[in-house]
């Protein structure tokens, strides 16, 4: 049996695990991440990959991490983890863990879980959309991730959404403040209620009661969630786009927004021309919380087999 380590570091916490060849997890743990001091982060990791070497001869090394990540490991940013900002991660980590290191974009390692062991086996061309606190997005062709000229494909988040205020920071425009769940449903809901709300279902049970302003307010997300997944099946052409975050497990979210799809495509002619031809199907992960984990791993196994 052949045994791999993974990470996903995560802004607050970085979970680990041991994950054997077949992407079965067989222990795992956590650590607070310490976002400002890269040293200390990366000697917690290397003290987890010592204690499982004592047990296990681990083959290599496989970092979840947000932000844009070269091919070559080298960090261009890091999200909240400023002190892996302009550094190469895997050439760091290597030195520290004695092993080979593969160091991906958190929802790379998403899409690449999804290709191993989840809804995408077997799929050539997918793509994988997280909606979490902004929008996350892992795109994969003919079997490969595809990361562009930098790194940096996939910031689909960052896309203008709203029409251009040259006034104000355009970014406040786009995708991840329409389609994040934090950033734009909690964020919309509390401006137009001034009431704070950290759980999409308090939303969704609202409406279900006949709450006019959370109507309102969910009614505008599913508009914007459905039109930026459509964006991509025009751009991308995928067999299948996989939808991950926590509100993509709620049935009754996925109910309305492949109803709101439906309706954006009837009233789209090209689009309804081609529905069930070449519009990709829309369908939840299978993987939850590991599966950066699970995805780093995969492409750490790539590269020894």
């Amino acid at each position: 049996m052949a045994y791999y380590v993974g990470f996903d570091i995560g802004g607050t916490t970085v979970k680990y695990g041991l994950v054997n060849e077949t992407g079965e997890i067989l222990e795992k743990g956590s650590f607070v991440t310490t976002p400002n001091d890269g040293e200390q982060l990366i000697a917690n990791m290397a003290k987890q990959v010592a204690a499982y070497q004592e047990k296990y001869a681990i083959l290599s090394v496989g970092v979840s991490v947000p932000g844009i990540v070269r091919k070559d490991g080298y960090m261009i940013t890091a999200g909240a983890v400023t002190s892996f900002f302009a550094i190469n991660l895997k050439t760091v980590c290597e030195a520290a863990f004695q092993l080979p290191v593969i160091v991906q974009n958190d929802a790379n390692c998403v899409a690449l879980a999804e290709q191993w062991i989840g809804n995408a086996q077997g799929v050539e061309n997918y793509i994988v959309i997280s909606l979490g606190t902004a929008v996350g997005c892992g795109i994969v062709i003919n079997n490969a991730i595809y990361q562009g000229a930098h790194g940096a494909a996939g910031e689909v988040g960052w896309t203008m959404q709203q029409r251009l205020d040259y006034t104000q920071d355009l970014e406040a425009g786009s995708w991840n403040f329409t389609s994040g769940v934090v950033l734009g449903l909690y964020n919309r809901y509390q401006q137009a209620t001034g009431k704070e709300v950290t759980d999409a279902r308090v939303i969704l049970d609202l409406v279900r009661q006949g709450d006019e302003m959370a109507t309102k307010v969910m009614d505008r997300y599913y508009e914007d969630v459905a039109k930026g997944l459509l964006n991509l099946v025009c751009a991308f052409d995928p067999e299948v786009i996989l939808l991950g975050g926590g509100i993509s497990a709620n049935d009754e979210f996925l109910g309305c927004l492949s109803e709101r799809i439906d309706k954006i495509k009837q009233h789209h002619k090209s689009l309804n021309h081609l529905a069930g031809v070449t519009v990709a199907e829309i369908k939840p992960c299978l993987l939850r919380n590991d599966a950066g984990l699970i995805g780093a791993v995969y492409h750490a196994k790539q590269i020894v087999g």
